[in-house]
């Protein structure tokens, strides 16, 4: 009986085995699709909008520049509009702004145009108030735990959502040495300071608070831990969830990949796709350095 057991055993195993081929997907190229990435703020810095066309589904290469486009921002609030302008032919359409001016003000409505090969693209966005950075403090960290085997410093900040009947919706941006933590792990948003409605007017929650300095990330001394919240709405909050949840998206209990929303439209035709994100925020600030 149990020769008989074995001999299927390994009769099992020879069949799988000799079934395996190697299968080649082969996908038809597509029209270029053109991808947007609007994220404008009312910082006193240059403003930037990167148009690029995104590159076929196995590729590995980077999305190549769309350059020759035209676009604009219009306060349709206040009826002014700006121009931004590729200067250097790479797909960043750039707007200067004057030492003391901005080109966002809290409670404008505002519209992107992108004009392209006779498409024109369109979204619309409002600037809501943000929150403040009251503070931000370094502790030294020995390392050695779990998932951390270096030491360094970590960062948290201080800030209180505001009060008031209306929800905010922060994107907590951290940069060390002017450098941004954009991992999809790394994308750290809430709901009125907590993961949830129902906390108006509060301290940000410490997973928040904390998370400006990432999992597996340290800051060494003299390192400057720069620490944004930007407003945004709860369309672009369910974006960005969206964006960590496929881009962290793997391992045993992993889901089916989906395209992510957009909310910008092509209102030539529907023949010519596009993807991206239009967001208008204001932004409170603070910086620190490690020691």
């Amino acid at each position: 009986m149990k020769t008989i057991k074995l001999f299927f055993v390994l009769l099992a195993a020879f069949v799988l085995t000799s079934c395996e081929d190697v299968v080649q997907v082969k996908l038809d190229k597509g029209e270029p699709i053109l991808t947007v990435d609007a994220f404008i703020n009312n910082m006193r810095s240059v403003q930037k909008i990167r148009l690029t066309y995104a590159d076929d589904y196995f590729s590995q290469a980077q999305n190549y520049p769309v350059t020759g486009a035209s676009v604009s921002i219009k306060d349709l609030t206040a009826g002014v509009s700006y121009t931004f302008t590729d200067s250097n032919g790479d797909g960043n359409y750039l707007y200067n702004l004057a030492p003391n001016d901005t080109l966002g003000k809290i409670g404008h409505n505002y519209q992107l145009t992108v004009i392209h090969q006779n498409n024109i693209f369109t979204a619309t966005s409002r600037m809501k108030r943000s929150s403040k950075v009251d503070s931000l403090v370094s502790k030294f960290d020995e390392g050695g735990g779990f998932g951390n085997t270096k030491s360094g410093y970590k960062f948290a900040f201080l800030g209180f959502d505001v009060p008031g009947d209306t929800t905010d919706y922060y994107w907590i941006k951290s940069f060390r040495n002017g450098v941004f933590f954009n991992k999809g792990a790394d994308i750290n948003i809430c709901i009125d300071g907590t993961y949830g409605t129902g906390a108006d007017g509060f301290p940000f929650i410490p997973p928040i608070a904390e998370g400006i300095t990432p999992f597996g990330e340290l800051f060494q001394k003299f390192d400057v831990c720069r620490v944004e919240i930007h407003s945004i709405d709860i369309e672009t909050y369910n974006f960005l969830a969206q964006v960590q949840a496929q881009t962290t998206n793997s391992g045993l209990f992993a889901t089916s990949p989906e395209n992510i929303k957009t909310n910008i439209t092509n209102t030539t035709t529907d023949k010519v796709k596009v993807v991206g994100w239009f967001s208008m925020s204001a932004v409170g600030f603070k910086e620190g350095v490690a020691q």
